[in-house]
């Protein structure tokens, strides 16, 4: 249907112009225009091999009657739409009829003089009524009335019925991250990503696994890609791959979702749910995220149920060595462009020199630049005097012997403790620094463990409010990541505080983390609803050997972990957890303590739940003699 309000002679009704992070929007807009029977002129579906997109695009401004600008901070940061929309804006005002419709699909204030130009919101609400918005801004652009008719489904489920609304989840949605509102730059690793996850073309998609040193972003680009491209899958699920307990862990709460849970038996369930994604019918459109995995491998088959199920499979990793097993896209450090926008996304009056100077100084490396950024946004210090310490600390990492691994940028997090004015936060952060990586429970510290914490800790932690405004400073300083009910600290934040802890102070603070951990347990002990607080303190007792703890409330939260494992299914970590706990007590307590005789019988439980009666008989045995 042609447009009756004066867009006769070109060739198309509307061009849609945005910038490849909001693709998204973009196609459910020119899908919505197409199907109200208006002629739209949008890149990701009218360019083909062998176009040249400058002279394509130019066209189609030029032979368009109208441009869509899909308004986000990527898209105003941009010069090619830049020019794109300020095109369709001059025509306005000399005299053309109402050529530019901006439509804004983020909460921000567009800088001028694009913020004077009325617009309309797509963001925030259902499809159905960001439809309406639409059409009714088409409305009142053009005279006459021309809605549509039909409509994508919502979401869409096949190629046939149209992409889905942006912003829905699938229908199984699991990532376990907030998307972070300042990731910046990276488009071209997400478009190799992309490109090579779908294969390219041919039949079979290719796992991808994207590797870069510690702090370079890897976990926060598959944490994007999976928010971005969303729409284009029925199931999204993240699994921590680092150790094989949270792998199981994870895909066994997958196969509870999707009906297929193999009671108590872990690692079946994780087999079974792998096998209905290989089957590629019920979910058609999947994507699995491997995040820090270690050495390559294909648990649970994950990679074949991807190239024979139609699934996609991200890896993030720090070993190169995965390009044995799946196409592999390198993270670097920020292009110094890219890294001054994200410094001023923290602290916007940054000026260029100082900005360039302050990011210089970190390497460019993501995390080092966002803690810098919101040590400036959080303390107002100078950027010209941070950047001086920076270069003090620097000179001081040298002479002492950077931690093994560690780039001299890990000052920045030196420099951050070392300019707290508050004892307490800076011993909260060395806490922190001497648990694992893995998510931290906050409330692990309350009233009623105040007093296993160190000074001056222990009288903060005594107050609810203190406590809060401790971790608030924390969590706004960058040096760990609030996620739900937890906080996360990037492990090569901990390895640099860890290192930076006086020596004296580091036994008491590994106690603190045992006693912390061994009051952990959830109200109700003996129910699956306890499993999801004892993963939580699992994966840290393992890191802080939480077994080797001469303590008697430490040797209970063990058993009762081994019991959650052995609960859960998940047999071979209870067995291995039960068999430490047991060899160690009775070296320490001796044969006959009552802590190890109940440690062989834990062990002896887990050897006959999966059928090693020989073996539990035996244990069995003996702690009856």
């Amino acid at each position: 249907m042609a447009d009756s309000g004066g867009t006769g002679g070109f060739e198309w009704d509307f061009f849609v112009s945005y910038t490849q992070a909001d693709r998204g929007w973009a196609e459910w807009v020119a899908w919505e225009l197409e199907a109200a029977g208006f002629r739209v002129l949008v890149q990701a579906w009218h360019m083909v091999a062998g176009m040249s997109w400058s002279e394509r695009m130019a066209a189609g401004m030029a032979r368009s009657a109208r441009t869509v600008a899909v308004l986000s901070p990527t898209y105003v940061a941009s010069e090619a739409c830049a020019a794109e929309w300020q095109a369709a804006w001059r025509s306005d005002l000399v005299g053309a009829r109402r050529r530019l419709l901006p439509v804004r699909v983020v909460d921000f204030v567009p800088p001028a003089p694009l913020d004077g130009i009325v617009r309309t919101d797509l963001f925030g609400v259902a499809a159905e009524v960001a439809a309406g918005r639409l059409a009714a801004a088409v409305d009142a652009v053009r005279r006459g009335e021309a809605r549509p008719t039909t409509a994508p489904a919502f979401p869409g489920r096949t190629a046939d019925e149209g992409p889905r609304f942006p912003g829905v989840a699938p229908e199984v949605w699991s990532v376990g991250w907030p998307r972070n509102r300042l990731f910046t730059g990276r488009d071209v690793e997400l478009s190799r990503v992309r490109e090579r996850l779908a294969g390219g073309g041919v039949t079979v998609a290719l796992p991808v696994a994207v590797h870069g040193l510690g702090g370079v972003g890897k976990t926060q680009l598959a944490v994007e890609y999976a928010y971005r491209h969303a729409r284009d899958y029925d199931l999204v699920w993240w699994v921590p791959a680092e150790d094989p307990g949270s792998m199981v862990a994870a895909l066994a709460q997958l196969a509870d979702r999707c009906g297929v849970a193999v009671a108590g038996t872990a690692e079946e369930s994780a087999r079974v749910v792998v096998g209905l994604l290989g089957q590629g019918r019920r979910y058609r459109r999947w994507l699995l995220v491997l995040d820090n995995a270690t050495e390559p491998d294909d648990p649970f088959g994950v990679l074949a149920a991807a190239a024979v199920g139609g699934g996609h499979v991200l890896v993030t990793s720090r070993d190169g060595r995965w390009s044995r097993l799946a196409g592999t896209v390198e993270v670097d450090v920020l292009p110094r462009g890219d890294a001054v926008r994200l410094l001023r996304g923290h602290v916007s009056a940054v000026g260029d020199a100082d900005a360039e100077q302050v990011t210089a100084a970190v390497g460019d490396l993501p995390l080092a630049v966002e803690q810098a950024g919101a040590f400036l946004a959080e303390t107002g210090m100078a950027p010209g005097e941070y950047a001086g310490l920076l270069a003090e600390e620097r000179q001081a990492l040298w002479a002492a012997g950077a931690p093994k691994g560690v780039r001299p940028v890990a000052v920045t997090w030196t420099v951050t403790l070392h300019a707290l004015d508050d004892p307490a936060v800076v011993m909260l952060a060395r806490l922190w620094a001497h648990f694992g990586p893995e998510p931290i429970p906050v409330d692990l510290i309350r009233p009623d463990t105040a007093e296993v914490l160190p000074e001056p800790l222990d009288r903060v932690a005594a107050g609810r409010v203190g406590l809060a405004e401790a971790v608030g400073r924390l969590v706004r300083l960058a040096l760990v990541r609030r996620v739900g009910d937890t906080v996360v600290m990037h492990r090569l934040v901990q390895e640099v505080l860890r290192e930076d802890t006086p020596p004296e102070w580091r036994p008491g603070l590994r106690t603190a983390v045992c006693r912390l951990l061994a009051q952990g347990h959830p109200l109700v002990q003996d129910r699956p609803a306890a499993w999801p607080r004892y993963a939580q303190i699992q994966a840290h007792a393992l890191t802080v050997g939480l077994v080797d703890d001469d303590d008697p409330d430490s040797r209970n939260m063990v058993f009762w972990l081994v019991w959650y494992l052995r609960e859960r299914g998940d047999y071979p970590n209870s067995h291995i957890l039960a068999r430490d706990a047991y060899r160690c007590w009775s070296q320490i307590l001796g044969e006959d303590h009552p802590d190890t005789l109940f440690a062989a019988g834990n062990l002896a439980a887990t050897l006959r739940s999966p059928g090693d009666y020989a073996g539990a008989r035996e244990l069995l045995e003996s702690v009856l003699a």
